[in-house]
């Protein structure tokens, strides 16, 4: 009776052991699909990558400012923000199910995802410095505590995935294989437009790399100036058509403007424009500002003639000073909203542009007033003002006459105010899109002058990066404090220099 136990465990494990097999099987619910094809996978990427027009990053971009102490603050006391490996996850997934599929249809798809990677990873170094790449998305080899590849090799790597992903396509459209895809709501799977996106997003880049351009063996002047030689081999953004933008529609919930008429009652009084934005557009008495911003309260209570287009009337609040402050300012009408028709009256809003020509524009014109390629600096400065007074609905015709008539606005050379010059139009034209280029830009350049004052938690300093969120240091902490010790003497500090803008 004693070997009755045991003769049912034996009769129990051999009974087990074909189930064990076949354990791997039960994982899989065959109700449910195990794949799913690149087109629907490049559509949640595309999903998850975008930048949003309404979110922390405006305030950081110091186009808003919060009259509201409960929901938000102007700080800059900042801590972690997110990472994209979730993002290359999906990519890395497209890239085999493509492989998987193969035919041409497919290839595509692989061509698409070297340049999300560059996409990815180059987020990811502007924000942090050093992060994992070479021995990142490894997990099938068992390799969960990749190393954190510097930002300079990041930024190497990440321009070597543009360079193959422009080359490919190239080849792949000048075949005349195929121009379109499907899965891809930005462009509307437009190949063409992809490939100039790659080439645009290249610049922007290298634009970024410019405190870093007397490294030789990065060849940044090189690479830029090679780009804008060859249009043909290197085709970039022509017009506001070719914008990699993200187009809401008020009719499906799930892709509403965030601003609009469902949220005007909780955001609209609590969010005035911010005057290192709105007072930069009046000084140049900018056509913008009518189209973006409200006149101020008592300019309509006391129905000063003219108000509204009188550009006294228009007033930012500034970013340095304490919510309290911000709040009587509000409630005495002291400062501007949101331009009610352009932000709040429909669901659709007004397109989030990701990467643009006017941004483009800009960067050439930077490129050619620092020395890095011949060419005419105006040319491209006026090309990019008026790309962004486009956007707004703004003709032609009124920016020239802007241009004309306006002393402070007409290009003043290449020197350090046409250079400024350039700088600030930029950041004008980063307005509620672009994720936090204009921040980038004030982080490289110091142009415009960032406002800070009473308010600032951060010992009346801007940080020049964000903390690695925690969960690196639960996951992955051996490879994250040599990173820190390797950057940052071992601290993780939001004030800490990086490579890129040392």
């Amino acid at each position: 009776m004693k070997r009755f136990p045991a003769i049912l465990l034996c009769l129990a494990l051999a009974a087990a052991m074909p189930a064990c097999k076949k354990f791997d099987t039960l994982q899989d619910n065959p109700n449910k699909p195990t794949t799913s094809p690149p087109t629907l996978l490049l559509t949640g990427i595309l999903i998850d990558l975008k930048d949003n027009p309404w979110d922390q990053a405006q305030r950081e971009n110091q186009f808003w400012v919060s009259n509201f102490d409960y929901y938000a603050s102007q700080g800059y006391n900042w801590g972690s923000t997110g990472m994209r490996y979730g993002v290359l996850r999906n990519v890395q997934k497209m890239e085999e199910e493509a492989n998987r599929l193969g035919g041409d249809e497919n290839r595509p798809y692989l061509i698409i995802a070297k340049f999300l990677k560059a996409y990815c990873y180059i987020d990811m170094a502007m924000k942090f410095g050093d992060v994992p790449m070479s021995e990142a998305m490894n997990a099938a080899s068992d390799n969960f505590t990749p190393k954190y590849d510097t930002q300079k090799e990041v930024f190497v790597q990440s321009l070597k995935l543009l360079d193959e992903a422009s080359t490919e396509m190239h080849a792949f459209l000048t075949a005349a294989v195929r121009n379109k895809i499907n899965g891809d709501f930005m462009f509307d799977g437009d190949l063409n437009k992809w490939r100039k996106l790659i080439n645009t997003f290249k610049l922007r880049v290298l634009i970024n790399m410019s405190k870093r351009v007397d490294e030789g063996d990065l060849r940044i002047k090189e690479q830029f100036a090679a780009i804008l030689a060859d249009p043909t081999k290197y085709p970039v953004m022509e017009s506001n058509g070719d914008n990699y933008s993200v187009v809401f529609n008020g009719n499906i919930q799930e892709n509403r403007y965030p601003l609009g008429p469902y949220n005007r009652g909780f955001d609209r009084g609590r969010n005035n424009m911010g005057a290192t934005y709105l007072d930069s557009l009046t000084a140049y008495q900018d056509p913008r500002t009518f189209e973006i911003a409200e006149p101020v309260d008592t300019a309509k209570t006391n129905n000063v003639p003219g108000f509204a287009t009188r550009f006294s009337s228009y007033k930012g609040g500034r970013t340095g000073d304490v919510l309290s402050d911000l709040s009587s300012q509000n409630a005495k009408g002291f400062l501007s909203y949101g331009n009610e028709r352009r932000y709040w009256a429909t669901g659709s809003g007004e397109p989030c542009i990701q990467v643009g020509f006017a941004e483009l524009c800009f960067s050439v014109a930077e490129a050619i007033q620092r020395g890095w390629m011949p060419g005419d600096a105006e040319a491209w400065y006026k090309k990019g003002i008026k790309a962004s007074m486009n956007f707004y609905g703004i003709s032609d015709d009124v920016f020239n006459a802007w241009y004309a008539a306006s002393a402070k606005a007409k290009y003043k050379g290449n020197n350090a105010e046409g250079l400024s010059q350039i700088l600030i139009q930029k950041y004008l034209s980063f307005f509620m899109n672009s994720g936090r280029q204009a921040y980038y830009q004030y982080r490289r350049t110091g142009i415009p002058r960032f406002d800070i004052g009473p308010a600032n938690s951060n010992g009346g300093r801007i940080p020049k990066r964000w903390l690695y969120p925690q969960r690196e240091y639960q996951t992955n902490n051996d490879q994250v404090k040599a990173a820190l010790q390797r950057q940052f003497s071992g601290t993780d500090d939001i004030n800490g220099e990086m490579w890129l803008i040392k």
